[in-house]
């Protein structure tokens, strides 16, 4: 199991792509699946430090890594309270068109695999088919 670390700024989102370069070498992460973990967690990352931790510097989002049974999973965890993640709205459905808020969640349901919300919504874990 990997483990890693960032304060919330915006700046440390650098450090989360190298930490996804590395844990996709460890686990060989086929190119196309790549793709898929690099953007979900880039969006997690979003999400973790905007509305989670709400750019408070002195809170940081926490990461671990493993893989069981041919599946990688990717957990990102916040210090905030969490949020209502029963309901993810779809962005392309007409009446949410000109909305913004969901687009990431929905982009992190639809590319991962399977998608796990704890702690009240601040933890998610992405479930990935390698």
């Amino acid at each position: 199991k990997l483990e890693f670390s960032i304060a919330s700024e915006i700046g440390n989102i650098v450090k989360v792509e190298n930490f996804i370069d590395y844990f996709s070498d460890v686990y060989n992460v086929e190119p196309d699946v790549f793709g898929k973990i690099s953007l979900c967690v880039i969006e997690a990352v979003n999400n973790a430090i905007l509305y989670g931790n709400k750019l408070d510097s002195s809170k940081h989002v926490k990461f671990s890594v493993y893989e069981e049974e041919k599946r990688l999973f990717v957990a990102v965890k916040d210090e905030g309270e969490g949020f209502d993640y029963s309901y993810i709205p779809d962005p392309t459905l007409p009446d949410n068109i000109e909305k913004d808020a969901g687009r990431g969640l929905y982009l992190m349901k639809t590319l991962s695999d399977d998608l796990i919300f704890e702690d009240g919504g601040s933890k998610v874990t992405m479930v990935f088919n390698l």
